[in-house]
């Protein structure tokens, strides 16, 4: 078996199953592991404040990346090692630009606090908009006017198809546009936007060379269009087998999320000296 020194793992839909829990025998394996000296990467789109929501204190992970690399957090002592914004005028200029398209937004605040957002709905029709904005009800407030807006980590555009990726991506070149499926209802289509050069591969980067690891001397596991940015630089990259059928080509299979994927890699293998 191969060795190495850590693994990054994607949350929703990979590490947790479909009762947003961690597997028996995950949470085993990751404990056994960080043990012997591994280091514990979590790479989520989630925010900060989203992430303590499902994830215990004390759980077996050192390094947080989070809102899909904005933000990466020292788990270990709860401090933030990194963070990006855009800027307000920016920020108001993608606002009126969303206003224009006619497209359901949130503006999410500059991190620590990316629970908190504004949000503009035009359309009747979008379920997993109005689940998410009730989720969060006491933590977002309807954008009445854009001279409201100030600096945000992220921009998130929710649609019930596929019919807003080329729009997102023509409209926003110069930004770092990532897609993900929904963790909520894991079917509607999230365009989220950042500054340029954000998204999960690069927080890993930069994490990396702060840690003198080697991105060959890690592993990986995601399921969706958010992770590969990451799962195509490491070591070893693996998919699990609830992932999106356009992705599955790519990539090493493991079990559904709802099989404890990591321990049917992981326990074959080795930490690296």
């Amino acid at each position: 078996m191969n060795s190495f020194k850590a693994i990054v793992t994607d949350l929703d839909g990979t590490l947790l199953n479909s009762e947003s829990k961690v597997g028996v025998l995950d949470t085993e394996t990751l404990i056994r592991l960080k043990h012997k000296g591994l280091i514990i990467i979590i790479a989520t789109g989630r925010s900060i404040f989203s992430f303590k929501r499902v994830i215990p204190e004390g759980f077996p992970a050192d390094w947080l990346i989070f809102d899909a690399g904005a933000g990466i957090m020292d788990l270990k002592t709860g401090e933030l090692f990194f963070s990006s914004f855009m800027t307000r005028q920016e920020v108001r200029e993608i606002a009126a630009k969303l206003t224009e398209l006619q497209l359901d937004f949130q503006i999410r605040n500059r991190i620590p606090d990316s629970h908190l957002y504004f949000y503009k709905k035009f359309g009747s029709f979008n379920p997993d908009f109005d689940r998410i904005n009730e989720i969060y009800k006491a933590y977002n407030r309807e954008l009445e006017s854009i001279d409201e807006l100030s600096e945000s980590s992220r921009i998130i555009s929710i649609a019930s198809d596929d019919g807003i990726v080329d729009i997102i991506e023509k409209e926003f070149s110069e930004y770092s546009i990532i897609r993900a499926t929904s963790p909520v209802d894991y079917k509607s289509v999230w365009m989220e936007i950042y500054p340029k050069g954000i998204n999960k591969g690069s927080a890993l980067r930069l994490l990396c060379s702060e840690l003198n690891l080697k991105l060959s001397e890690v592993i990986g596991f995601g399921n969706d269009y958010n992770d590969v940015h990451f799962l195509d630089i490491v070591g070893d990259a693996y998919l699990v087998s609830n992932s999106p059928e356009a992705l599955t080509g790519n990539y090493k299979k493991t079990a559904s999320n709802n099989d404890n994927p990591l321990n049917e890699i992981l326990k074959g293998f080795s930490v690296g000296s």
